[in-house]
């Protein structure tokens, strides 16, 4: 039998050969046909090699690493998926990029897959947990959730149910990638097949189908379909689960996907073989057993020949079961050569890394040697040339420090002279202020004083008279001319007392006194000064007594800053809101502690003036923030 096989192999190595069959179910009337083999796999385009290995731009390599690897894996070729998975991680490593965290995360997922699919869950299980916390959420949401995702795998794996649930739940939840929601759908239906709860199983299966947009992820598909058969034979209905299977089959193998081309074709063959269609089971087994030989997958192999041995028990063909048996074993003995190989090859890679390092080594030393000997030769030259500049530099410092010091004097007695210069203006400026302000001062408390002694006293008096006059049960004619002439005397004093207020006051509005006290300031400093009066019209109607008390409130405001606070920039804001006037005074400059700083003359003429108006004053100011004073006065 096992000549045959091999008489076989080398027809179809010349010749592709298309071999169908037909298997009729027993209920139904419907055709399955399961194309032969002969097809060599050809998993990843010569091109994309090509491509690799003549670019010569960095992201364009890892592109083409990481688009091969994802081929492989969906191939299922494990040692090309750890491969390219590995490849990419240490070309990353090794160049410097923007997105390296991201490549690094895509490397740790290939590897992580790849290891999963050679049953190493451990080392898998690191990959996946170095991915999670390598990708995180904010900034690579779809990795994560991938790395989650593979992470479930494991645990289902290795049978921990209790984590795989809330890990798969919260990649169907959480995830946006669509492929990520539908693998975690279809591996909850894994876990639940696994559990043999084939109801929540099937169902997931089902809810995962849905989700599957036209003839995208094939291979999720078929695994689906592939686990939905499985569930029918488990069950026992076997015709259902070639139903499931038989249309999947070449879909399989057209695509490459060829660890699941022998599972699907191992399940069709249990099916007939429990219907009692041997002869259909083995036709399916010898082809998928053919098809392994010429893709060289020893395992695949393996698979097969052990199906077909237990057919032919079954059917008392112990001769060829023998036959198979000895040709199970012989394949077993090439997987573990292989394997044997493999590990001794890396053991040969590690001693010739090893050696060639030690090579480095010992050229690094015999470098050491040479390099400390011509050190010490510099050391002895520089020896020399230390005690020249050791006489020579202290000779240079001194002159230097000479030098500077005669520089720094100069610099200084000029800075003292600008500073004492600044200090006498400054002093002669505040004495000006100061003058200029207490003559305007005295001016006006005279004038306010003789205005309320005409007002209060004289006209007081003559509202009296007048009051009296008029009260008189019979008035002559004379007593109505001395009332009128005491009215015209009372007017006379009433207008006399309020030609006492400067004029400037009586025929200026206060926006327009601002603004020109504020550009005259302006012109002899170097402080950016700004008035904002809104709404300026209903401002501009405040009576001349309450434009004169605000003008030198902020006349005075205006001074303080100027003297102390060394500010850039000063804002003055004056706002006519409901039944009151609002004053906001603010400055850039160095500011002051509140409850330190001893009160000025200044302020104390502000606060009298504002209990004179039933104002309130409200500071506040700190040390390096500059000063807000806020004034409120009511309008009645």
């Amino acid at each position: 039998m096992i000549n045959l096989y091999r008489y076989l192999i080398k027809i179809i190595c010349g010749i592709s050969i298309v071999l169908s069959f037909s298997a009729y179910s027993q209920n139904k009337n419907e055709k399955i046909i399961f194309s032969s083999f002969g097809t060599i796999p050809n998993t990843v385009n010569s091109k994309l090699y090509l491509e690799l290995k003549k670019s010569t731009n960095i992201l364009t390599r890892l592109n083409l690493i990481e688009k091969i690897g994802k081929i492989h894996l969906l191939a299922g070729n494990t040692d090309s998926i750890i491969y390219y998975g590995n490849l990419l991680k240490a070309t990353t490593l090794k160049e410097k990029i923007s997105d390296k965290q991201t490549y690094i995360s895509k490397a740790n997922y290939i590897i992580g897959s790849g290891k999963l699919k050679n049953g190493l869950y451990d080392e898998a299980m690191k990959y996946f947990i170095e991915g999670i916390s390598n990708s995180p959420i904010s900034e690579m949401r779809t990795m994560h959730y991938k790395h989650q995702l593979g992470l479930g795998i494991v645990y289902l794996k290795q049978k921990q149910y209790d984590l795989v649930f809330p890990i798969l739940k919260s990649c169907v939840k959480e995830s946006k990638d669509e492929e990520t929601i539908i693998l975690a759908k279809k591996t909850l239906g894994d876990t639940c097949f696994e559990q043999k709860n084939d109801s929540e199983a099937k169902f997931y299966y089902l809810d995962a189908l849905k989700s599957i947009p036209g003839n995208a992820f094939n291979k999720t598909r078929i695994e689906i379909q592939l686990n939905l058969g499985r569930i029918e034979a488990f069950n026992n209905r076997n015709i259902e689960a070639i139903e499931y299977l038989a249309p999947i089959l070449e879909e399989a193998k057209d695509n490459q996907f060829y660890d699941l081309y022998i599972e699907i074709v191992y399940h069709i063959g249990m099916a007939y073989h429990v219907l009692g269609r041997y002869e259909s089971a083995e036709m399916i087994l010898n082809t998928a057993y053919i098809n392994a030989v010429q893709w060289n997958r020893l395992e695949l192999q393996q698979r097969a020949i052990h199906i077909l041995k237990d057919l032919y028990i079954d059917r008392k063909n112990y001769k060829n079961a023998y036959n198979l048996m000895t040709q199970y074993i012989n394949i077993s003995n090439q997987i573990i050569t292989k394997q044997n190989q493999k590990t001794a090859k890396e053991l040969e890679v590690k001693y010739q890394t090893l050696q060639k390092e030690k090579q480095i080594l010992s050229l690094k030393e015999e470098q050491l040697l040479k390099e400390s000997e011509i050190k010490k030769e510099q050391t002895i030259k520089k020896a020399f040339l230390i005690g020249f500049l050791i006489i020579l530099i202290p000779v240079i410092g001194l002159l230097f420090v000479y030098f500077q010091k005669l520089k720094t004097q100069i610099a200084l007695n000029k800075s003292q002279e600008e500073v004492n210069t600044q200090k006498v203006y400054g002093l002669m400026k505040d004495q000006e202020l100061n003058l200029i302000k207490a003559t305007m001062e005295g001016q006006d408390n005279e004038r306010q004083r003789l205005a309320q002694e005409l007002h209060d006293s004289v006209g007081g008096n003559l509202a009296s008279i007048k009051l009296q006059l008029s009260n008189t049960e019979k008035i002559s004619e004379q007593q109505i001319n001395i009332i009128k002439q005491i009215d015209e005397t009372y007017n006379q004093v009433r207008d006399f007392s309020h030609n006492l207020i400067p004029k400037k006051f009586q025929k200026n509005s206060i926006s327009t006194l601002v603004k020109e006290y504020v550009h005259n300031v302006k012109n002899g400093s170097d402080q950016n000064i700004s008035f904002h009066p809104y709404p300026e019209d209903l401002i501009d109607q405040i009576s001349p007594t309450l434009t004169e008390e605000l003008f030198k409130i902020i006349q005075e405001l205006l001074t303080n800053c100027l003297k102390h606070a060394k500010a850039k920039n000063i804002d003055i804001y004056l706002n006519h809101h409901k039944d009151s006037i609002q004053l906001l005074f603010e400055d850039d400059g160095v500011g002051f502690e509140i409850h330190k700083t001893v009160e000025g003359i200044g302020f104390k003429n502000i606060k009298n003036r504002l209990n004179q108006l039933s104002g309130d004053i409200h500071i506040d100011s700190a040390i390096g923030r500059g000063t807000v004073i806020s004034i409120e006065i009511p309008l009645e």
